[in-house]
Order: C-alpha cells, then structure tokens, then sequence
C-alpha cells in the first residue's frame, strides 16, 4: 500500500478528510479489491445503494399524535358553537327612539352636570378668599 494512502487512511479513520480525498481512496480500493479496507468501502457503496425494507420513523414521534390534535380542534369547535349561537337581546334598553324623550334626558343630564360644576364653582370662591387673606398676612 502507498504512503500516501496510508496517510489518507489515517486522516480518514480520525474524521479529517476531504470528499475529494475520500473519492481516491474508494478509488484506490475499488481498483485494489484484496486490500483489508477495501471490504470496508465496498461495504459502505452496498449499503448506500440498498433502498429499505420500511420507511423509518422517529422512535419518539407517535402517529396518534395527529388524531389528538384533530380530536382537539373538534371539540373546541363544539364548545364554542352555543357562544356563537346564542339570541343576543333584540333592543338595546338604554336606547330612545321619541326626539322629544331624548331632548329631556339631554336636558335632565347637562343640567345635573351644571349643578356639580356651580358647587365646584363655589369651593373656588372659597379658596380664593383665603388666598386673599393669605396675601395680606405676608405682606404685613
């Protein structure tokens, strides 16, 4: 066997040959067929070549698993049917349809809202008063 062979073996065996590397030696053993490694790479070029038996699959993925989340989209479609459905009220309770009942709530609501602002009104009075006093104290 080469030196340079053997030195592309030793390369191989530790994982650091290129592919263009590992093509001469599958060369070299294909041409060299009673070499000890050359079964070797015969063995690996058989084994890429077999097409298998059954497909794999994953020891960890279950095939169930599909049907769980099938069965879990059901039935949230089904719980959630009677929100979808349900009467929603026909009349809004707070609504006027008379103008003229409307212009008295109207007037009933700026009305209320006019005396809470005359008593705010009235505080400030107050508060200015003893600002006032607060002014001629601090003066003196």
């Amino acid at each position: 066997m080469d030196l340079q062979i053997e030195q592309l073996l030793e390369k191989y065996w530790n994982g650091e040959t290129l592919l263009a590397e590992e093509k001469k030696l599958k060369a070299y053993f294909g041409q060299h067929p009673g070499a000890p490694e050359a079964q070797y790479f015969r063995k690996i070029v058989d084994e890429r070549l077999k097409i298998p038996e059954k497909p794999f699959v994953h020891p960890g993925r279950k095939i169930q698993r599909g049907w769980l989340s099938v069965a879990a989209a059901v039935l949230i479609v089904l719980l959630s049917l009677p929100f979808v459905f349900q009467q929603r009220p026909a009349r809004d309770p707070f609504a006027v349809n008379n103008p003229e009942e409307a212009l008295k709530i109207t007037r009933a609501s700026l009305m209320m809202v006019s005396q809470g602002l005359n008593k705010g009104k009235a505080y400030t009075y107050e508060l200015t008063k003893l600002d006032d006093a607060r002014e001629v104290l601090a003066k003196e």
